[in-house]
This record gives C-alpha cells, sequence and structure tokens, in this order.
C-alpha cells in the first residue's frame, strides 16, 4: 500500500514536472488579456465611447441604435448589460466545445479576435458609436469565451495537490500585467497635451497597445500550451448531446456533489461582494469621502500590484493549509474590509490606502482560489461544462451586489449605508462555504461507512 502510495505521488511529480512548459503558457495567457479589462473596460473606454455618443447624437439629444432612443450617457452601461446578457450564451457553448475539439483550435481563434476587435478601436471615427459598440461587444465574448477554454487546462497541467498555487500564480501574472500596462497608459494620457496630442488619439493609441499586447502575448500563451489540449475521447455522434443538454445535464450532476452545489453558491454571494467593491469604490472614496480622483487612481493602481503579491501569497499557503480554509479567511477578510470601508473619516486618504492594500492583498487570491477548488470538487470528466457553469457564475450573475449598492443609495440616499450593504454578500458566501464544508464531509462520512460495512459482510 506505501508503494502504491509512493508510486502515486511519483508519477504526479513527474506529470507536474513534465507540464512546466503548458503551465508558463497558462500564465501567459493571463498576462496577455487582463489589460482589456484593467486598462480598457476599467478605464479608458466608458469616458471614450460616452464622448463620441455625444458627438453622434441627434437635434434631441439622443442616440438611435436600431430605432430606440438612448442617451449617450447610458450608451456603455447598456454595453456592459449587453456584453453580460451575450456571454451567457457564449460561455456554455465554448465550455461545450472543448469537449469535441483541440483546445488550442479554441483558444487560438477566441483570442486573436478580442485582441483584433481592441486594435480596431483605433479606428473609431468622431461619431461612429455604433462601431464602437460593435467592437466592444465582440472583444468582450472573445475574452469570456477564452478565458472558459483556458479554466480547463488547469486540471490537466497540474495535480489537484498544486492546482491551488497553479491558479494563483495565473492571477498574479494578470495583475502585475494589468499594473504594467496601466502605468503606461496613464503616463501617456497624462502628458498628451505637452506632446501635442487630442484626448481621443491618446485614447485610441492606448486601446490599440492594449490589443498588440493581447494579440502578441495570447499567441506565445497558445504556442506554449501546444499538446496539452487535446479532448477526451471523443463520444459517439449516436451519443452526443447539445450545448444547452449537456449544459443542464451538468447543472443537474450537481446534485450528487452537494459540496461543489454548496461552492457554486458560495462563490455566487462572495463574488457578488467582490464585483461591488471593485467596481463602486471609486465612486464611494469621490462622492462620500471627497477624496481627488488623483488620489483614487494612485490607490486603485496601487492595488494591482499589491494584488500580484497576494495572489502568490494566496497559492503558497492554499498549497499548505487547504484552498478552501484560505478562501474562507479571504472572504472574512473581504467583510473586514467593508466594515472598515463604512468607518472612514471623509478626506482621509492614509485611511483609505490602508483600506486599498488590504483588498489588493486578498482580491489576487479569491477568484484564482474558487476557480481551482471549484475544479477539484467536480468530475474530472466533466470539468469543460463546470468550467462553463462557473465563468457563468463569474461573469454573468456578478450584478446583484452593485445592484443591491443602488438599490440601498436610492432609498436611503446614504453612500455609506449602501456600502455596507455589500457585508450581507461576504457573510452569505462564508456561511455557504462553512455549509459545504459541512456537507462533502458528511458524504464522505457516510461513503466511508457504507465501504466498512460492505467489508464486514
Amino acid at each position: 500500500m506505501t508503494s502504491d502510495h509512493g508510486d502515486g505521488k511519483a508519477g504526479s511529480e513527474a506529470r507536474w514536472s513534465a507540464a512546466r512548459r503548458g503551465r508558463i503558457g497558462w500564465y501567459g495567457y493571463d498576462w496577455a488579456n487582463s489589460v482589456f479589462t484593467t486598462t480598457v473596460t476599467s478605464i479608458f473606454f466608458g469616458p471614450f465611447i460616452t464622448g463620441i455618443g455625444e458627438r453622434a447624437a441627434d437635434a434631441d439629444g439622443y442616440l438611435r441604435p436600431l430605432g430606440f432612443p438612448v442617451f449617450p450617457s447610458s450608451l456603455f452601461p447598456y454595453l456592459v448589460t449587453l456584453s453580460v446578457f451575450l456571454q451567457i450564451f457564449a460561455l456554455p457553448t465554448a465550455a461545450a466545445l472543448t469537449r469535441r475539439y483541440p483546445k488550442g483550435v479554441l483558444l487560438g481563434p477566441l483570442s486573436s479576435c478580442g485582441a483584433m476587435a481592441t486594435i480596431g478601436m483605433y479606428g473609431i471615427g468622431d461619431t461612429d458609436y455604433a462601431l464602437g459598440a460593435a467592437l466592444y461587444l465582440i472583444a468582450t465574448m472573445a475574452l469570456g469565451a477564452s478565458i472558459t477554454v483556458a479554466n480547463t487546462y488547469l486540471p490537466v497541467l497540474a495535480p489537484p495537490e498544486h492546482q491551488d498555487r497553479t491558479s494563483a500564480q495565473a492571477s498574479a501574472a494578470g495583475f502585475l500585467s494589468g499594473g504594467v500596462v496601466l502605468v503606461v497608459a496613464l503616463y501617456v494620457y497624462a502628458n498628451h497635451e505637452a506632446w501635442g496630442m487630442p484626448e481621443d488619439r491618446a485614447v485610441r493609441l492606448i486601446m490599440l497597445s492594449a490589443g498588440l499586447w493581447w494579440l502578441v502575448f495570447g499567441a506565445v500563451a497558445v504556442w506554449l500550451l501546444r499538446g496539452y489540449g487535446s479532448p477526451p475521447v471523443p463520444e459517439p455522434k449516436t451519443r452526443r448531446t447539445g450545448t444547452y443538454r449537456s449544459l443542464f445535464a451538468a447543472l443537474r450532476l450537481l446534485r450528487r456533489f452537494p459540496g461543489a452545489a454548496w461552492f457554486l453558491v458560495a462563490f455566487l454571494f462572495y463574488n457578488n461582494g467582490l464585483q461591488a467593491v471593485t467596481s463602486l469604490v471609486g465612486t464611494y472614496a469621490a462622492e462620500e469621502l471627497r477624496l481627488p480622483e488623483d488620489d483614487v487612481v494612485t490607490a486603485v493602481l496601487l492595488v494591482q500590484f499589491v494584488a500580484f503579491a497576494g495572489a502568490v501569497l494566496a497559492g503558497r499557503l492554499a498549497e499548505k493549509f487547504g484552498g478552501r480554509r484560505i478562501l474562507l479567511v479571504i472572504v472574512l477578510v473581504w467583510s473586514s474590509v467593508v466594515v472598515a470601508g463604512g468607518l472612514i473619516p471623509d478626506s482621509s486618504f492614509g485611511a483609505f490606502m490602508t483600506l486599498c492594500v488590504s483588498a489588493g492583498i486578498v482580491v489576487g487570491g479569491t477568484y484564482a482560489l474558487s476557480r481551482s477548488v471549484f475544479l477539484g470538487l467536480v468530475p474530472g470528466d466533466r470539468v469543460s461544462e463546470f468550467s462553463g457553469i462557473f465563468e457563468t457564475v463569474n461573469r454573468c450573475l456578478g450584478f446583484l451586489g452593485p445592484a443591491a449598492f443602488g438599490g440601498v443609495l436610492q432609498w436611503s440616499g446614504n453612500y455609506r449605508a449602501a456600502w455596507s450593504s455589500i457585508l450581507l454578500f461576504f457573510l452569505a458566501g462564508a456561511l455557504a462555504l462553512m455549509l459545504g464544508s459541512l456537507a462533502r464531509r458528511g458524504r464522505e462520512r457516510g461513503r466511508h461507512q457504507e465501504k466498512e460495512a460492505t467489508t464486514h459482510v
């Protein structure tokens, strides 16, 4: 028995060493695509497309895409909402296709499509809001689908005992990449007047550079991943199911894995809290804490680099103590961050920076460990479908936290009350994590007792 265990461990370590090139490629894809979210979506594209919409508005001040009246200021929020809706269909489709085709055959075109759409933003004219909207939707859907495909590599590239650390290192690469490109982008934007460059052209150059970064490093990542993305043994045509039938079958299968089901519920809750904090902390700082925009940008930029270190730390701790335990600690730290954020005095930049550093330490590991822990709880031969479910929850159901913030703010007119509402999502997530652990232990105990009873018989 000891020999079998030793042989299994030796084989696992051998596979771990052999997959080093693939892991570098996998880290490289996070390095490649993170700049789109950090630079394009989070900072520059919203104001850019809003300005284009204002110039394209008719005499009544409306845009009329497909005949529907839209205020220019509402264009970007509507685009974000539409991209979320479209990904509900795109992500499960991408996940299901990885069971039939090599992952690289899917990842390469999806990465290139998203990057080329981002590069194409350089050519958006002064009033071409429709072109800008189309390119943004294409890039966003390609990004979500490519990440869904990339996630299915994890069980291939790392044995279970190394998956938490591998996932965390990929996220760390993404945060570092996003921070580096954002520093350069902000430098270009801050100096465009001194260089005699119009603001719109500076933003176009920034988006062009983000697209080129994604294109080049994405291609390198796909090249390094070659040979690791073969699908499982193809199913006979008579047994193949449609994309959504396969997805629903995976959802039904969750009932047999209560630990995974509870974990997905926990992720739904605390991820909504995370989305609310990361998307609204700037608004909260400016409107409630009365901090200057430059201070907010400085703090957000610092978070990128702190998150890099935090993701690496989370991966190492998870490898030593277990991903689920570290995730529970992370969610409780998030709860403390929300409580502290509601108590920060107005105009206290030092306290706000401390808050951002605390958030940065845990934000890097939250998604990374969630990804690896969930994929480790589901059957290995159904990772593709479950990866699609996980990424759909991540990218398409993360609106509840921001919506709750907005609802409380509208009802109370108080930013601190709205901010405090986020705490409920983290507490619910922590509770679901603990219930999931109990359900999993109970199931394992039942299996052990059943096995013992069978042995005695």
